[in-house]
C-alpha cells in the first residue's frame, strides 16, 4: 500500500517535529511506501526550514515553500495535486500539524474505509471526545457545523473536521479549480462537491486534543469566508 499525507503548516515549529516522528512510526506499520507533503505558507517562525531538516532525517518528506499565507484550502488543493502527480498513492491522508490529530488513529481509519470513498475522523460521534475546549468554543463549532450541513445539504456530522482519508480515484475526480474556498471553508465545500459526484464517506470516532503549542489560525477573515461559503451554497440550492 502507498500512502501520501498532506499537512499544511503556518508557524508550527513547536509541533511539527513531534508530529512527524509519531506519523512515521505509525505509517511504517501499514504502508510499503509513503510520502509526507508539507505545505508551508512562508512561516516566519522557520517551520519550513525545520521541515527540510526532518526530510534529511526521514528522506521521504516533500516540502513546498509557498510565497505567503495563502490559506489551508489552497494548501490542500496544491498538496493533493502533488500527491497524485508525483507519488500516485492508493490513499491520501489530510491532517493538521498542531498535534490535535493522533497519527495512531490512521490505521483504524484505513481499515474502516473499506467499501467507502473517503473517511472522516468525526468529533460528533457518541464514542468521540474533545479535550481542551471550553463551552464557548464548543458552541461556536456546533453552530458552524450545523450551518454548513444545512446550507450544503450534507449528512456528515462533522463537516469541518480536517482529519480525513481519501481513495486516490476520489481525488482524481475532483476539479479543484471549481472549489472556490481557499481557507477553512474548503473542508465543507469539498464534501459538497463529493456528494454531487455521488461519492460516499464514513465518519469514524476520534479523540481530538486542542493544541497546546502555538496559536489557532482561525480568525475573523476565516470566519467571514466561511459564512460567505455557506451563503453561496445555500443560494445555489434554492
Amino acid at each position: 500500500m502507498k500512502i501520501a499525507i498532506v499537512i499544511p503548516t503556518f508557524n508550527e515549529k513547536d509541533t511539527l517535529p513531534n508530529l512527524i516522528d509519531k506519523l512515521v512510526l505509525e505509517i511504517k506499520k501499514i504502508a510499503e511506501k509513503f510520502m509526507i507533503i508539507i505545505m508551508d505558507d512562508a512561516s516566519p517562525d522557520g517551520t519550513g526550514k525545520i521541515a527540510e531538516n526532518l526530510n534529511k532525517k526521514y528522506e521521504n518528506i516533500t516540502v513546498v515553500h509557498r510565497s505567503s499565507k495563502m490559506g489551508i484550502g489552497a494548501a490542500y488543493k496544491e498538496g493533493f495535486r502533488i500527491a497524485l502527480d508525483r507519488f500516485d498513492p492508493d490513499l491520501v491522508v489530510q491532517m493538521d500539524a498542531d498535534l490535535s490529530h493522533d497519527p495512531a488513529e490512521i490505521p483504524g481509519m484505513i481499515e474502516k474505509i473499506q467499501g467507502c470513498d473517503y473517511a472522516i475522523a468525526s468529533r460528533h460521534l457518541p464514542s468521540s471526545s474533545i479535550l481542551g475546549w471550553g463551552l464557548q468554543r464548543k458552541l461556536i463549532h456546533s453552530f458552524a457545523g450545523t450551518a454548513a450541513r444545512l446550507c450544503a445539504r450534507i449528512d456528515i456530522k462533522d463537516p469541518t473536521s480536517g482529519f480525513r482519508i481519501f481513495r486516490k480515484n476520489v481525488l482524481k475526480k475532483v476539479n479543484f479549480s471549481e472549489i472556490r474556498s481557499e481557507g477553512f471553508a474548503f473542508q465543507v465545500e469539498l464534501l459538497c462537491y463529493l456528494k454531487k459526484l455521488g461519492l460516499r464517506g464514513i465518519e469514524i470516532p476520534t479523540k481530538f486534543v486542542n493544541r497546546k503549542e502555538g496559536k489557532s489560525k482561525m480568525d475573523l477573515d476565516e470566519a467571514l469566508q466561511f459564512m460567505k461559503m455557506c451563503w453561496r451554497l445555500l443560494v445555489n440550492r434554492i
